[in-house]
């Protein structure tokens, strides 16, 4: 509810403020009869539309029934005439049947058969004479026939009313099955044809049967066909009639009555229509010679709008087609479709003009409303409406005269107002944009922090950007010293600097002192004289800031400004957040330059280190050689015979010599990585040789010890490019590593090829590795846990062996489990150069 009111409240303020500053043209052309126009159109359409739907509805339900009664119509007509043409068809059929019933025509048959070899005898021609009399007696009693032939078994024709035919095979094949006694044979309703239906019947001593049929003109045909038999029931020959299309045509027209435009006919499979006599074609047609009855509204051949019906007759091979044209059957609902729609113009014509009057009543005195709103709005607000009428409209212009003279008040303290709002709308914009500008600053006090480090360039940078931003008349930054007594003034902006590095008491009254002791922002207007810093009377305002550093207060920053509104509480809280970046950088500022310091003390000392090793080791080298040659010498009997235990005291001298010599060997080549000096004399190299030789070098580690050592070579283990010497270090360690943690068992050496590495692995079934060791041994002096002893060694063999591999461009890792063994594998590259470091 609040923000709508809020909402109205701006809008209407800034309605009176532009109508104090300039009051727009208004356009009033083209403003009048809209609201007439649209009373007028409403009463239109709901008078026009109802009636209109009502009509469409009538109409289509007419329409409906109509085309129901026309199909009944079509269907009760069509059934006739397919009654119509099988009757003729079987008339026809029986015709022949009589014939070739007769004992004349069987007898003359069979002189016929049985004298094919003397067919010129005059017994012969008297014979065939006959038969073409009893056959043009048929032809002339019965005009539905075009021909009629006697022909024999294999369908040449013996008798003919065409005696040209006589003694040539018939134009098409006609056969019969031995099952039947008739067929009936179809091929066009082509009237204009040389052939038609034809139909065939099967002449025998016994009986006689008869077939019908078509002469060809496509592959497509219907034939009935009756054989000639004789005593025996033998076939003696068939007789054929040859049909009339044109006669089947009129009968058709006197099968039952359409309308004006009814049209029924018959359509062969090749699309030929009787009694059209000529080729048609449309979609209910194609429908029917693919075997679907249909019905319903279609276009006819000659694509004019129809109600059909198109049945097909499977026994005839035909299709029968009954239409009617639309514009007949429906003009009955088309003339009570003119005469509603003249009543519906009429209708709108009468409501157009009772609608007029009674917009016109209505929209004068709203069109008066609309005048004088138009007017107010261009100024003249002493406009009233005369209230004519107690109804709707004249509520609303007494509303509208009450309006206007609310208005006229409100308009008349409209200037007062409205510099009211500018001046506040000044003042917000002020205030933004000096939010804009602190914020930027703040922006540039981060930048700065985080981009240098020298603390006093820092400062320096920091008080300059403050003061220049904020148009402040001086910045300066105070640190504590070591006891906390003093601030000095470490860096300042907006005067000369004749003060830097005085120092203030912490106890001086006044905001720095106040701001350092208590923690907190300290802002003032009632500056008191001090002995440093800029003149007072510079200043009008001053406000301290902390800087603070945990629970620690380590400096100041002082602001001072000459404007006369001071510092509010969001100058206070920017100017708090750039103490806070000033003392975070300056903490890290230090911290960056003890870590400087300390990592170059670093430094020093692992060079230190790095170079005491090198050169302890070569120190050390030189007399353990001495002990170790002379303890060997002695051990031999060079300088006389040794007593048993001066044999043990030498042995046990020259093996921790030996082990004392292999340990600073190792630190000497650790120092030799880390310096980077260590090189690999890489060649091509067969591992499997080196194996066998560290193999037999490693069975003096398990003398004497229930320990079995067995190597498993991979027949075609490709040669690989390696340092010979380190490599070899690397399987001696490995190997020593597995014999000092294994009591009994094996100690085996596999090593096999994938792809482009070698792998070679060393398993011993020892005591394991702890899970949490497993990574830990391959670093530099460290060394694996031990339940009952401490491992022995300096805890550099496998670091020393990780390093090698790892220079040949391999890499090492272990499997172990506990109380079973450990499985310490690495791998080579196949005839790669390794890089050497």
């Amino acid at each position: 509810m609040g923000s709508r009111v809020i909402r109205a409240q701006e809008q209407m303020d800034g309605m009176l403020s532009s109508a104090s500053t300039e009051r727009p043209q208004i356009p009033t052309t083209g403003m009048r009869g809209g609201l007439g126009r649209t009373l007028l159109t409403s009463f239109l359409i709901l008078a026009i539309v109802p009636l209109i739907a009502v009509t469409w509805y009538a109409t289509l339900r007419e329409r409906q029934d109509i085309q129901r009664e026309v199909i009944t119509k079509l269907s009760s007509v069509a059934t006739m005439m397919e009654i119509q043409v099988n009757q003729w068809v079987e008339h026809r059929i029986a015709s022949l049947q009589f014939l070739a019933a007769l004992p004349a025509t069987r007898e003359n048959m069979s002189i016929l058969v049985t004298n094919t070899g003397d067919t010129s005898t005059a017994r012969a021609d008297q014979v065939r004479h006959t038969l073409r009399l009893q056959l043009q007696t048929t032809l002339a009693q019965d005009p539905a026939f075009r021909r009629l032939a006697v022909l024999d078994g294999e369908g040449n024709v013996l008798v003919s009313t065409d005696p040209q035919t006589e003694g040539k095979p018939t134009e098409q094949t006609l056969t019969l099955e031995p099952e039947q006694n008739y067929a009936f044979q179809f091929i066009t309703l082509d009237p204009t044809a040389n052939v038609g239906p034809v139909v065939i019947v099967r002449l025998s001593a016994s009986r006689l049967s008869v077939s019908t049929e078509l002469d060809k003109v496509s592959t497509k045909s219907h034939d009935e066909a009756q054989h000639i038999t004789g005593q025996d029931d033998e076939t003696l020959g068939l007789l054929a009639g040859w049909l009339n299309p044109g006669n089947l045509s009129t009968d058709l027209q006197t099968v039952g009555e359409l309308w004006e435009t009814g049209e029924i006919y018959l359509v062969d499979a090749n699309g030929m229509a009787l009694p059209q006599g000529r080729a048609v074609s449309s979609m209910g047609i194609q429908a029917a010679l693919a075997g679907e009855d249909r019905e319903g509204l279609y276009e006819n051949y000659a694509g004019v709008p129809v109600i059909g019906i198109y049945h097909w007759m499977p026994e005839l091979g035909l299709a029968l087609v009954a239409e009617q044209m639309q514009e007949e059957a429906f003009a009955t609902t088309n003339n009570v479709t003119a005469a509603v729609v003249g009543a519906t113009l009429a209708m709108a014509l009468f409501t157009a003009t009772i609608a007029a009057v009674v917009t016109r009543q209505i929209t004068r005195p709203i069109v008066r409303l609309t005048e004088s709103a138009l007017s107010i709005a261009e100024g003249d607000l002493e406009q009233r409406v005369p209230v004519t009428s107690r109804d709707e409209i004249g509520i609303l212009a007494y509303v509208f005269n009450h309006m206007a003279t609310e208005l006229k008040t409100l308009y008349d303290n409209l200037e007062k107002k409205v510099v009211q709002r500018t001046t506040l709308l000044q003042r917000a914009n002020y205030q933004i944009q000096r939010r804009a500008i602190q914020m930027q600053a703040s922006l540039e006090v981060g930048q700065v922090v985080t981009s240098i480090l020298d603390p006093d360039r820092l400062l320096e940078q920091v008080v300059q950007v403050v003061r220049g931003r904020f148009a402040y008349s001086y910045a300066g930054v105070y640190t504590a010293d070591e006891e906390g007594q003093y601030l000095l003034l470490r860096a300042l902006a907006g005067e000369a600097n004749p003060f830097h590095g005085q120092r203030v008491p912490t106890d001086l009254p006044g905001p720095i002192g106040q701001a350092f002791r208590e923690g907190i922002a300290v802002v003032t207007s009632q500056l008191v004289p001090m002995t440093v810093g800029p003149p007072v009377s510079y200043t009008r305002s001053e406000a301290a800031l902390p800087l603070r550093l945990g629970g620690r207060t380590l400096g100041v920053l002082d602001v001072q400004t000459a404007d006369e509104e001071g510092f509010d509480e969001d100058d206070v809280s920017v100017l708090q957040n750039v103490a806070n970046q000033i003392i975070i950088t300056l903490e890290n500022a230090r911290a960056y330059a003890v870590e400087r310091e300390a990592v170059e003390r670093l430094q020093e000392l692992d060079l230190s280190k790095r170079r005491f090793l090198m050169n302890m080791s070569h120190e050390l080298r030189t007399p353990l050689t001495n002990i170790i040659g002379f303890s060997r010498l002695m051990l031999k009997g060079i300088s006389g015979p040794l007593r048993g235990q001066q044999q043990n005291d030498l042995q046990i001298i020259y093996q921790n010599g030996q082990h004392l010599l292999g340990l600073i060997n190792d630190l000497l080549d650790i120092s030799q990585i880390e310096a980077g000096l260590m090189e690999l004399e890489l060649r091509e190299m067969d591992l499997a040789d080196l194996i066998g030789s560290v193999m037999a070098t490693a069975s003096a580690l398990v003398r004497d010890r229930d320990i079995e050592l067995h190597q498993e070579i991979a027949p075609d283990l490709p040669t690989v490019r390696a340092d010979t010497a380190r490599i070899r270090q690397v399987l001696l360690r490995l190997l020593a590593n597995a014999a000092k943690f294994t009591v009994q068992g094996a100690i085996i050496v596999r090593a096999w090829h994938i792809d482009a590495e070698v792998m070679v692995s060393i398993s011993d079934t020892g005591v394991g590795i702890p899970l949490g060791d497993r990574e830990r041994i391959f670093e530099r002096f460290e060394q694996g846990t031990l339940v009952n002893r401490r491992p022995d060694g300096a805890g550099l063999g496998l670091a020393l062996s990780k390093e090698f591999v790892e220079m040949h461009g391999g890499r090492i890792w272990v499997e172990s489990e506990m109380g079973k063994g450990s499985t310490f594998t690495f791998s080579l590259p196949v005839s790669q150069e390794a890089p050497s470091s």
